[in-house]
């Protein structure tokens, strides 16, 4: 009965420190993301790279459009210059603002009017949506936007539920199940995208993607449905959709197909056109578009390395590639000798809880060897078994740090 008891009480003790110790060490010496900031400039047409050093502050300087540093080296204020898309208002305020950059009009109204960022995480794509979804009117009786009023839900057809009564709106239910029967749509929903919130200057309802991999445009109209199937060559298959609500009206938002490439949805037309950025796995990757009047800038990272890729706004010719693969910070390697393996319940990459082992490192072999000589020198000296004695050895080379703590406290 001892001898469960204690095997009971070690494996707890190991499993509880895998979790906390890890936690413990990145609270007191937190990791820094050392990702830095990258720009494409519309008057030198390179990329402009601002990187934070722990030393030297912050290093700006140049790198061509096939990925390669220039050699430029340039300060704070050459930096706002070659990015006046960015530093405008600081421009601005020391009267530096040129009237035209490359022939095209520009202004602080200008420049507001046309810059939009736009992010995706693999925890936006990760989670269990709700069977539920709420849905905005577009065009509200008085000029701003008003909190949704009603829910709908979608099997073989769509439901709206009022959310005061809880009862079901059978005119609205059936308009919006007759519309979607008649453009094709096959349920059940691949992906849905809508931004619900009255803090915006308008409303473009839902960009959805059916079980066949057709994407279509739903919002509400004055209480009516309006639905666009978007044209697409049948070798595109919708996977995933971002609706976006910005000043700029020309994009509707951003689609990926089943072979990881990432598309523009136009407004105008509902042109789908594909971004040259290489392939994107949203439930992996992290996204991040910057989108001024010149150039888009978009950054995709894998967890492993970042890439900016540039093209031009207009024409959506490419302008420039960069890329850096992500390198361990001293503190995250010396938890690698520290550490065998790290247990944690939430990851940033998706929203469930659950027990997962992470971060499995050899390198804490060393220590694990260290720290199991230390264990079979305090067992002879508490005069413990052979067997014994070989078995907390044995535990503490696999285990590390998370074994060694309650096989040296926990007596026998």
């Amino acid at each position: 009965m001892k001898k469960a008891y204690l095997i009971v009480l070690t494996a707890l003790s190991i499993i509880i420190l895998s979790w906390f110790l890890p936690w413990l060490y990145s609270l007191v010496f937190p990791a820094s993301g050392n990702d830095p900031f990258v720009a494409y400039s519309p008057i030198s047409n390179e990329f402009i790279v601002s990187q934070t050093g722990e030393e030297k502050g912050v290093r700006i300087f140049g790198v061509d459009s096939l990925g390669h540093a220039t050699g430029k080296e340039y300060t704070k204020e050459d930096r706002d210059s070659l990015l006046p898309q960015i530093y405008f208002t600081q421009l601005l305020a020391h009267d530096k603002l040129p009237d035209s950059i490359n022939g095209v009009e520009i202004s602080m109204p200008i420049f507001k009017h046309s810059q939009w960022v736009f992010n995706s995480t693999p925890r936006d794509i990760n989670k269990n949506l709700a069977d539920v979804y709420l849905i905005m009117e577009s065009m509200p009786e008085r000029f701003e936007l008003e909190d949704p009023k009603e829910v709908f839900r979608m099997n073989d057809k769509i439901e709206f539920i009022d959310i005061e009564t809880n009862t079901v709106n059978q005119n609205r239910s059936r308009r919006f199940t007759d519309i979607f029967t008649d453009r094709g749509f096959k349920y059940p929903a691949r992906s849905m995208s809508a931004n619900i919130t009255s803090r915006k200057a308008y409303d473009e309802g839902y960009l959805m993607v059916d079980t066949e991999g057709d994407i279509y445009h739903v919002k509400m109209q004055a209480g009516r449905p309006y639905m666009v199937k978007v044209r697409k060559p049948d070798s595109i298959k919708g996977a995933h959709v971002f609706i976006m609500e910005n000043m700029d009206t020309r994009h509707l938002g951003l689609v990926t197909d089943e072979n990881d490439n990432l598309y523009a949805l136009e407004h105008e037309g509902y042109r789908l056109v594909k971004l040259p950025i290489g392939k994107f796995h949203p439930s992996t990757d992290r996204l991040t578009v910057v989108k001024n009047i010149f150039n888009w800038v978009v950054k995709v990272n894998d967890g492993k390395s970042s890439r900016w890729v540039a093209f031009d706004s207009d024409s959506y010719r490419p302008l420039g590639y960069y890329s850096i693969t992500t390198t361990k910070s001293a503190v995250e390697t010396t938890a690698d000798y520290l550490f065998p393996f790290r247990l944690s319940f939430t990851d940033v990459s998706d929203c469930f809880a659950r027990p997962r082992i992470e971060d499995i490192s050899w390198h804490a072999i060393w220590i694990g060897i260290i720290l199991a000589l230390v264990t079979v020198i305090i067992g002879r000296r508490r005069k413990l078994s052979t067997k014994q004695i070989t078995i907390n050895g044995i535990v503490t080379v696999v285990f590390g740090i998370f074994a060694f703590i309650p096989v040296i406290c926990i007596k026998n």
